[in-house]
């Protein structure tokens, strides 16, 4: 059995945490990372007692060394199960796979929500630590049925946690952006990147000539094209206009997407955080 790949993150603000981790906090604890002198009054631990800060204090107070605590993070992944997705379901399954095992490397807690057609989520997956439950939970995610319907993304609001987490918002996004917009602002508060799930099949293995049926993931409608250069280069801009828009919409909210295109590589996901930090 292969390893699961895995990749470093971070998130964009401190931790508010109480329970220690691995990642910069705003608690001050036991750490390794100076942040500044207290009266010992205020932190009574004469072990890090400072001499030299006690004897410059105007006021004669014995002043200690605190330092910052690390903690853990809640990571989250947000999964569009329409129609449309079906086709990504292999995708989907190494992101959850890849997201969860690079949340256990660190320590931190999994959590796993579909997002349907329903008012209350029928996949869930909360405060996971254990690949045990993972793993049933993925055997569970494997006959999953994706309805034609659009995702009720307000439906997971009350599912989120109320203290800054890592979010991942995963879809092929071929719907509506309007019914994203009003959910977007309510979590900002967490750090989100919006996953985007392509198949280059649909756009660039196109023929130049000849026939193609194509059929719409939602509704089950088929129609059938005679493809041409013209028509196949007006689809493959339509895509490409399609990402420059996902692009601007998501960057309104502070968001940068990530375009997973055929296949999942944690590889991409690495270099999106390098370069966020860079």
């Amino acid at each position: 059995m292969n390893p699961t790949p895995i990749f470093q993150y971070r998130l964009s603000m401190p931790s508010s945490r109480v329970y220690p981790g691995a990642h910069v906090g705003r608690r001050v604890s036991s750490g390794h990372l100076f942040k500044q002198h207290e009266p010992l009054i205020a932190h009574p631990d004469p072990r890090r007692i400072d001499l030299r800060a006690s004897v410059l204090d105007v006021f004669g107070q014995y002043r200690v060394r605190v330092y910052q605590q690390h903690s853990l993070i809640d990571v989250l992944l947000l999964a569009d199960l329409s129609a449309s997705m079906s086709q990504n379901k292999a995708l989907l399954l190494a992101s959850l796979d890849s997201i969860a095992g690079s949340a256990f490397s660190y320590g931190d807690r999994f959590s796993f929500i579909a997002c349907g057609g329903e008012t209350t989520p029928r996949y869930q997956l909360s405060h996971c630590q254990q690949q045990g439950a993972l793993r049933s939970f993925c055997k569970q995610l494997q006959t999953a049925r994706f309805t034609p319907q659009n995702p009720t993304w307000q439906a997971l609001l009350p599912h989120l946690p109320n203290r800054p987490s890592l979010v991942f918002l995963l879809s092929d996004f071929h719907f509506d952006l309007a019914s994203l917009a009003p959910i977007l602002p309510q979590l900002r508060q967490h750090d989100v990147i919006p996953l985007v799930v392509w198949q280059t099949g649909d756009y660039e293995n196109l023929p130049e000539w000849g026939l193609a049926s194509f059929q719409d993931s939602e509704s089950r409608a088929t129609r059938t094209l005679f493809m041409r250069p013209a028509l196949r280069r007006k689809i493959v801009q339509n895509f490409q206009k399609r990402r420059r828009h996902l692009q601007n919409f998501f960057r309104r909210f502070g968001c940068e997407p990530v375009f997973l295109q055929d296949h999942f590589q944690a590889a991409q996901l690495q270099a999106y955080f390098l370069q966020r930090v860079a």
